[in-house]
């Protein structure tokens, strides 16, 4: 406690709690002694209470002149210091970079599909029902039911083909299985007009029959499928 200055006012206040103490060791003396007789018992019983009363009043000084300022001096430098790692983009441009990301990464992931599709059904559709197409995967990709559906037949394009490209295109837009069976034979009725949605959620994956568009894991690249040309 070197080089602390203590001020008038409290070298008052620490004399006078060292005479109330006195004063209140004297009385416990006296008490003490009147009821025991015992100047022993008597003395130390007024050591007590002087010592409670002084030493009580002393921790108190200390915790406020010595203690307190240190605390919040810590407290203070803590304080900047978590103010310094906080990046200076507030919440809210926070959340609007996280949702501008979102958008960005399903508008590729759109790009990458309506690519896939295209090139893949390009000999097979007319440039209607490829339309068609790809505006009910966008649907899919939305959580809605198909608008339309293609009636063109095509050639060379068997149902597991069909199976195939469903599960490509879903899975990659985070689809269960029924809701990818639905999407196809909403869209492909014609094709799929004799197979029940059971049949085709149940037969997405297969890997047994007659195709030539096949699975891709969903981390490899969507490279489009060149089907055979049919005589």
């Amino acid at each position: 406690m070197k080089g602390q200055n203590i001020s008038p006012m409290i070298r008052a206040i620490l004399t006078a709690v060292s005479i109330i103490a006195l004063w209140l060791g004297i009385q416990e003396y006296v008490e003490v002694k009147t009821l025991t007789q015992d100047t022993c018992l008597a003395v130390m019983r007024m050591m007590f209470i002087s010592l409670l009363v002084f030493g009580s009043t002393y921790i108190i000084y200390v915790c406020g002149y010595y203690i307190a300022p240190k605390l919040r001096t810590r407290i203070a430098v803590a304080s900047s210091a978590a103010s310094a790692i906080i990046p200076k983009e507030s919440f809210d441009d926070i959340v609007a970079e996280q949702v501008r990301m979102e958008v960005e990464n399903q508008n590729n992931l759109m790009q990458s599909l309506t690519a896939y599709t295209s090139y893949s059904f390009s000999k097979k559709l007319s440039s209607d029902q490829l339309d068609i197409l790809i505006e009910n995967i966008q649907l899919l990709a939305d959580g809605k039911d198909s608008s339309g559906n293609v009636t063109q037949k095509m050639v060379g394009v068997t149902s597991n083909d069909l199976y195939h490209f469903g599960w490509n295109i879903g899975k990659r837009l985070k689809r269960s299985n029924i809701q990818i069976a639905w999407f196809l034979k909403d869209t492909f009725k014609t094709m799929l007009e004799d197979v029940s949605i059971d049949t085709v959620q149940t037969k997405l994956a297969i890997k047994e029959g007659n195709f030539t568009l096949k699975l891709i894991p969903l981390d490899k690249e969507l490279i489009p499928h060149v089907f055979p040309d049919c005589a």
